[in-house]
């Protein structure tokens, strides 16, 4: 069995049959908001200079709309008010051969905490997200193995809030990626997942090709 990127088991932590569907969505294009958001997090920790940010995403997006300029705006008036630390590297690939899963740390410190997130969604009033506590004990098992480090921390970085939040990873954070891991191998080997029933079908953006109840993944493949 292939190896699962974390996104992908945060997505079945969040709901299987959201998970399932995916599988069958290939899109090989970025989001203008992960353009933005990626740009940004590479220049924390030095002076953020707008005009060449915004220079650098025209570059790799030309075609990116106004509208992601006026975001783009708005992301780095925030960002500039907080302090970051600088990152020793991006882009760090990591994986788990004992749990078939990898992903890429977008910011790597040499310190603790060592490994800093991007994320795309504006900080919660409190905390961190539960998704976003999956995710870490994810890149904290795959940086145990792969780097050799004791990652129990991670930064998530809520690039559109301006504002960093550490997420101490605990048991239950693993016990509950351990999971996801486990029903995602069952969905891919056949299982008819089943919806979770805790989150609120209107929100999902796959809420319409669900509407007639789960099926299996060889029935869409």
């Amino acid at each position: 069995m292939k190896s699962l990127s974390i996104s992908s088991v945060v997505s079945c932590h969040i709901c299987p049959v959201r998970f399932m569907l995916e599988q069958n969505i290939k899109n090989n294009c970025e989001s203008e908001n992960y353009t933005l958001a990626k740009q940004i997090s590479y220049h924390l920790g030095e002076e953020l200079m707008p005009g060449e940010i915004w220079d650098e995403i025209m570059l790799i997006n030309p075609k990116i709309s106004s509208e992601s300029n006026e975001l783009f705006n708005s992301w780095i008036r925030k960002c500039i008010l907080s302090s970051w630390p600088r990152a020793s590297q991006n882009d760090i690939r990591v994986s788990s051969e004992k749990l078939g899963i990898y992903g890429t740390i977008d910011r790597f410190f040499d310190s603790k905490p060592h490994i800093g997130l991007t994320r795309l969604s504006p900080a919660p009033e409190n905390g961190v997200y539960k998704a976003d506590r999956v995710r870490s004990a994810c890149y904290s098992l795959c940086a145990k193995e792969s780097l050799k480090i004791d990652a129990d921390e991670v930064i998530l970085e809520y690039i559109p809030s301006g504002i960093s939040r550490i997420c101490t990873v605990s048991p239950r954070d693993r016990r509950d990626a351990l999971s996801a891991i486990r029903i995602a191998k069952k969905i891919i080997s056949g299982k008819t997942p089943v919806k979770n029933k805790n989150l609120p079908c209107e929100n999902c953006y796959l809420k319409d090709k669900c509407s007639k109840g789960p099926v299996k993944l060889s029935e869409l493949l």
